[in-house]
C-alpha cells in the first residue's frame, strides 16, 4: 500500500510541473517582453546600425545591430529608407540596441493631404497629415522628370501637400504631387481629397 501511494503522489507532482520552452522560444520571448517598442520612419541603414524617427521623437535615433543576430539582419533585408518600421529595443546605457524589426504598411494606396515635415536627401518627403502619423513618399517612374523633382526639392516645412501614391516592395511611390495654397496649410480646412471646400452661399 506504501508503494502504491508514493507511486500516485509521484505521479501527481509531475503532472503539477511546467515543461519550460525550447531555449530559442524563451530568449526570443524574454527580449521582446523587456523590450521597448516604437514605430516611426526609417531614415538611414548600414550594416551595424539604423535610425528612425519615432512618431513621439522630433529627431531620428539611432538603434545598433549585433554582427551575431543573424535573424534581425535578415528582417533589415526587407525593410528600406524612407518607409515606416516597427520595432523593439533595449537600452544599453544610452545606446539602444536593436532587437526586432518589420515593415509597417498603414496604407497601400490612396491620397494623402499634409504639412510637409522635410524633405531627405533631395529624394523623399515626410509628411504629417492633419489626423494619423507622418509617413514617408518617394518618386518612382516620375524620378527622371526633371519638372517633377524641382518641385519635391523645393518643398518646404510646413508646405501643404496633396500626394496620389502606391506602395511597392520598398516604400510608397509618389504618382502625383500638388502644393496647396499657403491659406490653405494655415487654415487646415483642406478635404481628404486636398481639394478647398466650397464656399457657403
Amino acid at each position: 500500500m506504501v508503494r502504491r501511494h508514493s507511486a500516485k503522489l509521484l505521479l501527481a507532482v509531475l503532472s503539477l510541473t511546467v515543461v519550460p520552452a525550447p531555449a530559442a522560444w524563451s530568449a526570443e520571448g524574454a527580449a521582446a517582453d523587456r523590450g521597448i517598442k516604437v514605430a516611426g520612419i526609417l531614415i538611414d541603414k548600414k550594416d551595424d546600425w539604423i535610425t528612425v524617427k519615432a512618431d513621439a521623437e522630433d529627431e531620428p535615433v539611432k538603434y545598433t545591430v549585433a554582427a551575431s543576430d543573424k535573424k534581425l539582419r535578415e528582417a533589415l533585408k526587407v525593410v528600406f529608407n524612407a518607409c515606416r518600421v516597427q520595432l523593439t529595443y533595449d537600452k544599453q546605457g544610452d545606446s539602444r540596441r536593436l532587437v526586432s524589426i518589420k515593415r509597417q504598411i498603414l496604407k497601400a494606396s490612396g491620397t494623402v493631404t499634409g504639412d510637409v515635415v522635410k524633405v531627405y536627401n533631395d529624394f523623399w518627403v515626410e509628411v504629417k497629415p492633419k489626423s494619423g502619423v507622418a509617413d514617408a513618399y518617394a518618386p518612382g517612374a516620375n524620378y527622371n522628370d526633371k519638372a517633377f523633382m524641382e518641385k519635391l526639392k523645393g518643398l518646404k516645412k510646413g508646405d501643404s501637400v496633396t500626394i496620389k501614391f502606391t506602395t511597392d516592395f520598398e516604400r510608397h511611390r509618389i504618382q502625383s504631387l500638388r502644393k496647396n495654397p499657403l491659406s490653405q496649410s494655415k487654415s487646415g480646412s483642406a478635404s481628404p481629397s486636398g481639394t478647398p471646400p466650397k464656399e457657403k452661399k
